[in-house]
């Protein structure tokens, strides 16, 4: 299960996920770039305030997303891009679980060894190596 963050904004609580969905939607808007190519453009800021709006867009509502023009609304009503960027980080840690520095030294994540069949290890993606 893809997990969420979320954020409070005034009396809301806006959830984020990097859903299935939400991904598809965020390569449709973004000329059909590769996901991990974007992913990197959004962490390093590369994207710019588009990027972030798709991604917000396309994330919110817990990963169903929500208009585009609601989505600009909610980034003025933050404060800004730059406002927003701690929840956009934290589900993307969620959503690609990005392991720690202990896990990288060979510690075994438990969870991961005790998958269902057909449900990929955590860090086993591209995306998660580039968080």
């Amino acid at each position: 299960m893809i997990r969420s963050a979320s954020m409070k904004l005034g009396k809301k609580t806006l959830k984020l996920k990097f859903s299935t969905r939400a991904l598809i939607r965020i390569e449709a808007e973004n000329g059909g770039q590769s996901f991990d190519t974007l992913l990197d453009q959004l962490i390093t800021g590369a994207g710019g305030v588009t990027l972030m709006a798709s991604a917000l867009g396309a994330g919110l509502n817990d990963g169903k997303g929500i208009d585009s023009d609601q989505a600009l609304d909610l980034i003025d009503q933050a404060g800004g891009v730059r406002k927003l960027v701690p929840l956009v980080a934290q589900a993307i840690g969620a959503a690609f679980d990005v392991k720690s520095a202990a896990d990288e030294d060979g510690q075994v994540d438990e969870a991961s060894e005790a998958g269902e069949v057909g449900e990929a290890g955590p860090g086993k993606g591209s995306a998660a190596a580039e968080a």
